[in-house]
């Protein structure tokens, strides 16, 4: 349907989405299920718009300038970018928020809601989430709920990337390039340097200091972390949830996580892959 050679596709990641590069095409094309449909087409247009602006972002592939729906999944074909050995550090993920947080967002654009998300993941996780899980999780959606309007009012809004971390970094020769835009909202600036931070807490990553230094505001030593990283400890919970049928290991990592929750597992998660 998209037209394009995808002989010799070779498996790139496995988690939420399914992502291959495609070598005779230059392509890389991410797969997730249907129900994505309409973010994979919101997604497709942010990555013309920050093409037409000259943003350092992942590019559509020119062959298939939109969503491909098929089979009860959708896909979105991308340029395929030739990687370094070493990933990008992760402060050179500073000066592509500022300038991304210096943009007027396009509209329409959906508003930052993580919990209503991870309430919807957790209403379809039915029969796959053990009740008790799904429990404690609906629980601390309601806690969140109650406390996230207070927040909101500290804090300054506007285009946001969503999902903000290292591993949505790419070179493009020797610039660096935001990827995965499948989150990119209006929402708190602030939430693009919590997932720095909390991956330095939960995966003994490297510390977020030089990062939050280039970007001009410590979000670890504001009033507002210990909320926003709760949060994000949901999103990194119930994200996955439509994944766990079919993928055993982070089903097994999921539970993991879940248990050191409750103080019956380690504090320290494992990625997912």
């Amino acid at each position: 349907m998209a037209g394009i050679d995808g002989r010799d596709a070779r498996l790139i990641r496995v988690c939420v989405n399914v992502v291959f590069h495609l070598p005779r095409a230059n392509a890389v094309a991410r797969i997730a299920s249907a129900e994505t449909a309409a973010r994979a087409r919101r997604v497709v247009r942010l990555a013309h718009w920050l093409e037409a602006i000259g943003f350092p972002a992942a590019r559509i592939h020119h062959d298939v300038p939109e969503a491909i729906l098929m089979d009860g999944q959708v896909a979105t074909f991308w340029e395929h970018l030739p990687q370094q050995v070493a990933s990008p550090p992760v402060v050179r993920l500073a000066p592509l928020l500022r300038r991304l947080h210096a943009q007027t967002p396009p509209s329409p654009l959906p508003s930052w809601d993580p919990v209503t998300e991870a309430r919807s993941n957790l209403q379809l996780a039915r029969g796959v989430v053990h009740d008790r899980d799904r429990g404690l999780l609906l629980d601390w959606c309601d806690r969140l709920e109650a406390e996230l309007p207070t927040l909101r009012h500290s804090l300054s809004y506007g285009l946001i990337h969503g999902d903000a971390w290292g591993g949505n970094l790419l070179w493009r020769g020797e610039e660096v390039v935001l990827c995965d835009l499948d989150q990119m909202c209006y929402g708190p600036w602030a939430w693009d340097l919590v997932p720095t931070a909390v991956n330095a807490l939960r995966f003994g990553h490297p510390p977020a200091d030089e990062l939050l230094a280039a970007y001009g505001f410590d979000v670890t030593a504001s009033a507002v972390f210990p909320l926003l990283r709760q949060v994000r400890e949901l999103t990194m919970l119930t994200g996955v949830l439509p994944a766990l049928p079919d993928r055993p290991f982070i089903a097994e990592e999921f539970r993991r996580r879940v248990a050191s929750l409750r103080g019956n597992g380690p504090d320290r998660w494992t990625p997912y892959g």
